[in-house]
């Protein structure tokens, strides 16, 4: 079977994976823990790897402008979608991102960072074009953590064993979640050096990789 990441997007990521199912409780947790205690109004907004825009209806309203960006372009549909909730999808590269120096009150990452070739450069270029005094809001899987491998085998790959593509959905896994959690955590601490950061670990609240399933990392840029 040609099993490549066009495929697994266009095919089966909303249909299988836990997170991404629409109205599932795992899809409404993810999206409702980043936002918690998240005003937005008058914001101008980023989101990247915003995919469809499934996050941003999660978003309290009231925002200037919200931009949802990603590296895969949309079809006119998936474009359509975005643009009804009053957002604007741009097509762009996390690790090259063609905005200015602080332009955004606030960039949303909703498990991003995973995929990334170059994680550290991609935080470098979410600061970069966040306001001083803006505020960044990063979700990171904690993955290869027990919890959460114990929570993908239970709901992902059990759905993806249903259709018939387990096999396919644990290559496509391991090739696209090639940044481990701790790792990623090191490359927050390294690059958000001097800023104030917020932590939130779920579902227990102590910081546990293997305890915890989700880490949510909102960073204040101070203001030079």
């Amino acid at each position: 079977m040609d099993f490549d990441t066009e495929s697994w997007y266009a095919n089966y990521y909303s249909r299988v994976n836990a997170s991404a199912i629409e109205g599932s409780f795992s899809n409404k947790l993810l999206h409702r823990l980043i936002e918690k205690g998240q005003g937005s109004r008058g914001l101008k907004i980023l989101e990247v790897g915003a995919n469809r825009g499934e996050h941003i209806k999660y978003v309290a309203p009231g925002w200037s402008s919200y931009i949802a960006s990603d590296i895969r372009n949309l079809d006119h549909d998936e474009s359509k979608l975005i643009c009804n909730m009053g957002a604007q999808f741009v097509l762009a590269d996390v690790e090259n991102l063609q905005f200015e120096n602080e332009c955004f009150d606030r960039v949303i990452s909703t498990c991003l960072l995973h995929h990334l070739s170059n994680p550290e450069l991609g935080l470098r270029e979410m600061l970069r074009v966040t306001k001083s005094g803006g505020t960044l809001s990063i979700l990171v899987p904690n993955d290869p953590g027990i919890m959460y491998r114990l929570i993908q085998k239970l709901t992902t790959y059990r759905n993806a064993s249903r259709v018939g593509i387990g096999a396919q959905a644990r290559l496509h896994h391991a090739r696209e979640h090639r940044n481990h959690y701790p790792g990623l955590i090191t490359f927050i601490h390294s690059e958000f050096v001097g800023q104030k950061i917020r932590w939130r670990f779920f579902p227990f609240g102590f910081k546990s990789f293997n305890c915890n399933v989700l880490t949510v990392v909102h960073v204040t840029k101070q203001i030079i």
